[in-house]
């Protein structure tokens, strides 16, 4: 299991990814090992905890930002390298990317503010100095706050300043065009933060790394969906295509399966679509000797359906947000096709300029 769900806040779920706990560990072993004793790494841990609480309430920032435009938000993970947001989409007026952009750090700013006022309260006299905050626990977080403000308004894309950056070039360039310069700029960032990290500062190669691949994999995106713009899925959607009984089993199938092209296969019962079966799930439950099991106990069962008339981008978007390889198309509650990621890949590659 790569995460699992601790909580569920506004209707979304906030899942921790496994990884997260080596953060916490390796704080109190440092702890530990400096000699600095049981106590000291307790605090470490504790300090660790709520710089992550805060994390998560960045992250609700975004998302019930995007919440007002329309936009719902799957999942919120938590990674050692920070949180993040499962947009179903992400918002392509400049104005409404501009405005989740700013809420996560906006809620930052926010709770520095509001842990400013125990700190004051708790001192008589001057203004506390910058080392008697760095000394207190709720001036620690405060300061880390600010930090974390800071950090993500860089102008490092797909992180918070470059989403803003983007949303401003927008306003004056098509979105594909500022998507690709936030991404080099991004890149360029991404370069700086690795560079740094080799002087010490580790996580920030990892920061590094997600900078560069999720930018890039973002700008891929947006020139998909630019290429699709004004097609429907009745245009590239798969017309033949194989399908599987519900109640055949793995053994009866697999062999079949396994020789055909087709990589996702409609289970059906009757005239009834009951799921769709991928390839790799097909050939994992056959080499685990599950040959006597129903494919429709195999096969997914949360794939949205797509009428035929719906924009080939709400496809490339479903199948992204879903991790899937074909999307069932249904007209009346029939099945007339299947578009699959091979199809749209097609499609892409005919209409990219020569």
């Amino acid at each position: 299991m790569r995460s699992w769900r601790i909580a569920r806040i506004a209707g979304i779920d906030v899942n921790m990814h496994w990884s997260f706990m080596i953060l916490p560990v390796l704080v109190g072993y440092s702890a530990l090992s400096g000699g600095r004793g049981l106590a000291a790494a307790a605090y470490s841990i504790g300090f660790v905890l709520a710089i992550f609480g805060c994390v998560l309430l960045h992250e609700l920032g975004h998302a019930l930002m995007a919440r007002r435009f329309g936009i719902q938000t799957s999942s919120i993970t938590l990674l050692p390298i920070g949180g993040v947001a499962s947009l179903d989409r992400m918002p392509e007026r400049p104005i409404q990317e501009l405005a989740v952009a700013l809420a996560g750090p906006a809620v930052n700013v926010v709770i520095a503010a509001l842990l400013l006022i125990p700190i004051l309260a708790g001192f008589v006299g001057p203004t506390p100095t910058a080392d008697a905050l760095s000394d207190s626990f709720l001036g620690q977080l405060m300061l880390t706050n600010i930090a974390l403000v800071i950090f993500n308004m860089l102008p490092a894309f797909p992180m918070d300043g470059g989403r803003v950056l983007r949303a401003i070039l927008a306003t004056q360039l098509s979105y594909v065009r500022a998507t690709d310069i936030a991404t080099r700029v991004g890149q360029v960032m991404a370069v700086l933060f690795a560079i740094a990290g080799f002087f010490g500062q580790w996580m920030l190669v990892f920061i590094a790394m997600f900078v560069y691949v999720a930018g890039r994999a973002e700008a891929q995106m947006a020139r998909a969906k630019a290429s699709l713009q004004g097609w429907s899925v009745r245009d590239a959607m798969q017309r033949d295509f194989q399908m599987i009984p519900a109640d055949a089993t793995v053994q009866q199938v697999a062999h079949a399966v396994a020789l055909s092209p087709q990589q996702a296969f409609p289970v059906v019962d009757g005239s009834n679509l009951v799921g769709i079966l991928e390839k790799p799930q097909l050939m994992l439950a056959a080499a685990g000797n599950r040959h006597s099991l129903a494919v429709r106990e195999i096969a997914r069962h949360d794939l949205p359906t797509l009428e035929p008339d719906a924009p080939l981008t709400e496809c490339l978007e479903l199948m992204q947000q879903k991790q899937a390889s074909s999307l069932p198309v249904m007209r009346r509650n029939q099945l007339v096709g299947l578009v699959t990621a091979a199809n749209l890949q097609r499609w892409m590659t005919a209409l990219r300029p020569a």
